[in-house]
């Protein structure tokens, strides 16, 4: 395979091609385009630069998840930041602990909490109706020694639940930004741009 400008822009453009718009392709396109010219004026050669630059692939990666990590910060969403951990994956393959293990920790947890959260909120209402029912003095399998502390702790448990829900909902999104950011430093630990990130 020749290293010079045009094959390095070919395979670049065509790991992009899909995942940029148009216009932010054409540019970026431009600033390696750029990039060889000032080289050859400098004196290096095309194989230089290419080496000088890395290979195209990394290149493309880096761009990719940079893109997506910027996507997933202007637009919020669990596929945003799905496609954002996943490209910052291809990065490295100690992303596997430093971006998988963690991610995979922070939606385990939010999940177990949301699911106590419906959880504790379904069981208060039932163990209300219980105590209401034995309060009446109808047939109810008794839950409390006391119908009416019963009242008092299904309310609660009910109420629990649903701090556990609304605090999840804070949390995701305060995990959320602190993933952003965090993936924004492992690009830029990955890429050697520490001070640019």
């Amino acid at each position: 395979m020749l290293q010079n400008e045009q094959e390095f822009i070919r395979i670049l453009k065509d790991r992009l091609s899909g995942t940029l718009a148009k216009e932010e392709l054409d540019d970026i396109v431009s600033d390696y385009a750029e990039h060889f010219q000032v080289g050859r004026a400098n004196g290096r050669s095309d194989e230089e630069l290419w080496r000088s630059l890395g290979s195209p692939e990394d290149v493309a990666r880096e761009i990719k998840a940079m893109h997506l990590v910027k996507k997933a910060e202007s637009v919020k969403s669990c596929s945003n930041i799905f496609h954002a951990v996943l490209a910052t994956l291809g990065l490295g393959l100690f992303n596997l602990v430093f971006v998988l293990a963690p991610f995979l920790l922070l939606v385990c947890m939010l999940v177990v909490v949301l699911i106590l959260g419906f959880v504790f909120t379904i069981t208060g209402p039932v163990t209300l109706l219980y105590s209401v029912l034995q309060m009446a003095g109808l047939p109810a399998f008794a839950i409390w020694l006391n119908p009416v502390a019963g009242i008092f702790i299904s309310v609660g448990i009910t109420t629990t639940g649903l701090l556990l829900i609304i605090g999840d909902y804070y949390l995701a999104r305060f995990f959320y930004r602190v993933g952003i950011a965090y993936l924004k430093w492992n690009i830029s630990v990955i890429t050697g741009t520490e001070g640019t990130a």
